[in-house]
């Protein structure tokens, strides 16, 4: 037989691996290095920010470095009871400086139980990162170079040591401009376009209707209106007029705008321009559905020209001796040209020619188009989700727009 053999497993005891490990408690501190010390929540290098100011009554700083209420009261119920509730934290731009962050002592009312906080409303508004001269910052930029909001929020990060968003410097720009409008005074011409545009706003169409000083070359009002219909430009119209005087208005050839300005009392001049463009078009659709000999041809075609030439003549006594003319050239005709005609000049003659008593009219609506194209061009027209989003472009439009006018005139001058 062979030989067994066995194998005897002995019991050694063994040392734990757990036995040479040391215990050691780690702080955050150990990992960042930096030194934090409450007294130095904000560096001695740093302006007080209520120094100097009116805050400065009503707010005080302790030892803590902790901004406090000398008389705290309950903004809900007006009560003087509180006690201390901790303190926020409070971050500060200082152009120039690094960022950095004081504290706003909280306190609970003892009468409602509601919590309120030290606030330093002329430096920082509440909820708000931003300071007013950071606010007011980009409008200046705007208006001296009209760069890109992104351009100027980089520029803000070199003077602040941080970049607020596009949307921030849009925010900024449309409520500085707004709050500028509202505390000028304008001197209006009153001679004005006025025109709307067609708008789409998530999808809605909508319309802007707006006011163009063809004097002064800058635009009076414009608004947003989900509706067009005449009760709502004649509505617009007049609470313009009740504000600023009102002359003349060009438009161009809308049947019911002729009625809205008889009841407001306005000379009104139609643009001579879409007059053209209505004859060419309608005298091409003419000749497309009727079979015309050369004579009847020949007819439309000297009708168009006198009519032309009375809208473009160089004085109000001209353009009447040339009206009179084509009434009698077209008095024996009943041709479906003739009506349109006799419709469309014959009973707007003076509408038409209103420019030429008075020369401040303008004869076209075409400043009031050219704004139009410049501030809200047909690529970008169709993309706001908002009114208000729509709103704000039109405000920094304005700006620009009014800006470079001015530049204009400087140039002229010099």
């Amino acid at each position: 037989m062979g030989e067994s053999r066995f194998i005897f497993m002995t019991k050694q005891k063994q040392t734990a691996l757990n036995s040479y490990f040391g215990v050691k408690q780690y702080k955050l501190y150990d990992w960042v290095n930096i030194n934090l010390k409450k007294d130095e929540l904000i560096p001695e290098k740093h302006q007080d920010p209520i120094e100097n100011t009116e805050k400065s009554k009503i707010v005080s700083k302790d030892h803590d470095n902790i901004y406090s209420l000398m008389k705290p009261v309950c903004p809900s119920c007006n009560s003087k009871k509180y006690v201390k509730h901790g303190f926020n934290q409070k971050l500060i731009l200082i152009k120039g400086m690094e960022p950095f962050k004081i504290r706003l002592q909280r306190y609970k009312c003892k009468n409602c139980d509601g919590y309120y906080q030290t606030h330093l409303d002329n430096i920082l508004k509440q909820n708000s990162t931003y300071n007013n001269e950071i606010k007011e910052y980009p409008s200046i930029i705007n208006a001296l170079q009209r760069i890109s909001l992104r351009n100027i929020s980089k520029i803000i990060e070199l003077d602040w040591n941080k970049r607020p968003s596009p949307q921030s410097i849009k925010n900024w720009l449309s409520k500085t401009i707004k709050n500028r409008n509202n505390n000028t005074k304008r001197d209006y011409s009153g001679y004005y376009n006025y025109d709307e545009q067609y708008v789409k706003i998530n999808g809605k169409w909508m319309f802007r209707l707006a006011l163009f000083d063809v004097k002064n070359n800058i635009l009076v009002k414009e608004k947003i209106e989900e509706k067009l219909n005449p009760q709502t430009v004649k509505s617009f119209l007049k609470k313009i007029r009740d504000k600023i005087p009102i002359i003349a208005i060009t438009t161009d050839n809308k049947p019911y705008y002729r009625n809205i300005m008889d009841k407001l009392r306005i000379k009104h001049q139609l643009c001579i321009f879409h007059l053209k463009k209505e004859l060419n078009t309608k005298i091409k659709r003419i000749k497309r559905k009727n079979k015309l000999n050369k004579e009847e041809i020949e007819q439309i075609k000297n009708i168009k020209n006198l009519i032309f030439e009375i809208i473009d003549s160089k004085n109000y006594n001209e353009s009447k001796k040339l009206f009179n003319k084509l009434k009698k050239e077209i008095n024996n005709h009943s041709s479906s040209f003739i009506k349109f005609i006799n419709k469309k000049f014959l009973k707007n003659f003076n509408r038409y020619t209103n420019y030429l008593k008075d020369r401040n009219i303008t004869k076209t609506s075409n400043k009031i188009e050219n704004y139009f194209r410049n501030t809200l061009p047909k690529g970008i027209k169709r993309i706001f989700k908002t009114k208000k989003g729509l709103k704000e472009q039109l405000t920094l439009q304005k700006e620009k727009w009014e800006t470079k006018q001015k530049n204009k005139k400087t140039s002229t001058k010099n």
